[in-house]
């Protein structure tokens, strides 16, 4: 994430960054330590999507400060 922000990797921790999923479960989880963005359970596609055919998780990464 750090990378994709164009960001070095304390800025991350500095800035607080957060990731929200727009659903009820929390499946993402960015770790400041290392930047990277992790999935925090298992994702069950026949929960979550069972009728569609292109199963899509929206979150929202947040970092505080302006860029």
């Amino acid at each position: 994430v750090a990378k994709d922000l164009g960001l070095q990797l304390p800025t991350l921790k500095d800035r607080d960054a957060h990731v929200f999923d727009t659903g009820r479960t929390r499946y993402f989880f960015l770790d400041l330590q290392n930047g990277h963005l992790s999935m925090m359970e298992q994702v069950d596609r026949e929960e979550i999507c069972a009728a569609v055919a292109k199963c899509v998780l929206n979150f929202e990464i947040l970092v505080k400060r302006p860029m």
